[in-house]
């Protein structure tokens, strides 16, 4: 007998609200973030740095706004659920000690094409005081049925948007449109147990698939699986950020080398960081900001598997002026597969590249 509960699709209602809950984004949950996820990016834990691009205090990364989202969506469903597709948009940035409330509710239930028992939450929220909506969000989930349809795991080739060349943008942006390169993202060294679980105390997102390896080998997908948003960027991904780079063969970030100290070594380091993890570095606008996300999920990540992920730039906008900064929007895509080759998510992502 299943020990964990699911909910079952001809049990759902249109309008049917999900049980939100409260999370509260104290300096702990950032930095077990950043332990977890392998994303040691400053602006995430460094208020100082945040402040100093145009940030009121240390935020919250982007895949931590999908993991918060996640959460939501199978402490609802349960594990028996398969996520498809996560969209959202970051309008507001949640900071450190903020008290986030995550919200959403059903508001589509139907079958797919090939009968597939689907629902569609079309108003996720990430709000807090100051901020009704600061980050929205649509879900597509793909849920057990009475019928006894197994549930498959998705085998695509992922349909990327199409290129699109604007004509104000940089030129530098015009000779990367459509160059396909392997990014820095991917990773050699097996997911481990201990990930998942890091995931699971930052998150507090208990989803058992994630840490009983007893219930996940009884389940179709045969071992623990990987929470579908975890970077897993893995061991030595700080390197370009200041740790471990004395390791015998890693590379010394040039800040270091010059003898730079506070926020100028950190300004020098985290420039290196982006130019080396974004097909596209646009010569004085050295901030990121990522305003929009949309993953589509296919394979499932799990314990063992090894990662390659290739990176594309599929437009670039003119100069624009925010709130942030002025620069230019530039929107990604991203393909992340196993050791088979399986294709197992599609990331594309819109990024602000600006100067304060």
């Amino acid at each position: 007998m299943n020990k964990y509960k699911s909910v079952v699709w001809e049990d759902v209602q249109e309008g049917e609200k999900l049980p939100s809950y409260e999370y509260e984004l104290s300096l702990l949950r950032l930095v077990a973030f950043v332990r977890a996820s392998g994303l040691y990016d400053y602006v995430h834990f460094d208020g100082d740095y945040a402040r100093a691009v145009g940030v009121r205090d240390a935020f919250i990364a982007t895949p931590h706004v999908a993991g918060l989202f996640g959460r939501l969506l199978s402490d609802w469903s349960g594990p028996d659920a398969s996520l498809r597709k996560l969209t959202f948009s970051l309008n507001k940035p949640s900071c450190v000690n903020d008290v986030l409330t995550v919200s959403g509710s059903i508001t589509r239930k139907y079958r797919g094409e090939d009968g597939e028992t689907l629902v569609d939450i079309d108003d996720l929220r990430i709000s807090y005081p100051d901020a009704d909506g600061a980050a929205t969000g649509q879900a597509t989930l793909s849920l057990p049925s009475r019928d006894g349809r197994p549930m498959q795991n998705r085998r695509a080739t992922a349909t990327k948007p199409a290129t699109r060349i604007d004509p104000e943008m940089p030129e530098v942006a015009k000779a990367k449109i459509g160059v396909v390169s392997e990014c820095s993202q991917g990773r050699s060294i097996p997911i481990s147990e201990d990930e998942l679980l890091l995931w699971c105390e930052a998150i507090e997102d208990w989803n058992p698939l994630y840490w009983d390896k007893e219930y996940a080998s009884t389940t179709p997908h045969g071992r623990l699986i990987a929470p579908p948003f975890g970077m897993l960027l893995g061991p030595g991904s700080s390197v370009q950020l200041g740790l471990g780079y004395k390791r015998p063969g890693a590379a010394t970030p040039l800040g270091i080398e010059k003898g730079l100290r506070g926020l100028p070594l950190l300004q020098s380091m985290r420039k290196g960081w982006a130019d080396s993890s974004r097909p596209l570095s646009i010569p004085g606008y050295p901030e990121l900001a990522v305003v929009k996300a949309e993953t589509e999920f296919y394979t499932p990540l799990g314990v063992g598997d090894t990662i390659r992920v290739t990176e594309e730039l599929l437009e670039c906008s003119g100069r624009k002026k925010t709130r942030l900064g002025e620069g230019y929007f530039g929107v990604y895509v991203k393909l992340f597969f196993n050791q088979a080759d399986d294709l197992a998510k599609c990331y594309t992502s819109t990024i602000f590249h600006y100067r304060v």
